[in-house]
């Protein structure tokens, strides 16, 4: 990573900067669609505070707390086939300018470590099928395919 950049927890003095990182998420992605409001909604929700819930922004120095360059999110489910706490990660998006710096890495490495103080037994994502940089980017940070497939269905 470069030695410059900072890994630290969202504020919501970031949710300007984290909503245009998900906009360059969801265009990569063909079943999500950029929407701002819902976007930051979702950020709000994810930042209130409760401790199965982090949000992890990377920054470079600049103004103020810096210029947010890359995110990843982080929720507790418990898995019932292992017994315990596992995460599911979202929301790993780094700029293009960015990118090849370590940036990704280093959050995924914060999320697992966090998930390790919480006795989290795995950690879990989803990756556009047709992102092939993404699925390369995940299976050098140790993850691999697996039998599953993910099915889902809107609510009203």
């Amino acid at each position: 990573m470069t030695a410059a950049c900072t890994l630290r927890e969202a504020r919501t003095t970031d949710l300007d900067a984290l909503v245009d990182l998900l906009g360059l998420l969801f265009t990569l992605e063909a079943d999500f669609a950029v929407d701002a409001r819902r976007q930051r909604d979702g950020l709000l929700q994810m930042l209130e505070g409760a401790k199965n819930r982090l949000v992890l922004v990377a920054t470079i120095p600049g103004e103020g707390a810096g210029v947010v360059v890359g995110m990843a999110t982080a929720q507790v489910v418990i898995s019932t086939a292992e017994g315990g706490p596992a995460l599911l990660v979202e929301d790993v998006v780094v700029r293009p300018e960015s990118r090849g710096q370590g940036i990704g890495r280093a959050l995924l490495a914060r999320i697992e470590a966090w998930g390790l103080r919480l006795g989290a037994t795995r950690l879990q994502l989803l990756a556009d099928k047709g992102n092939a940089p993404s699925h390369a980017f995940y299976r050098a940070c140790g993850f691999t395919p697996t039998n599953l497939v993910c099915l889902r269905r809107t609510l009203p």
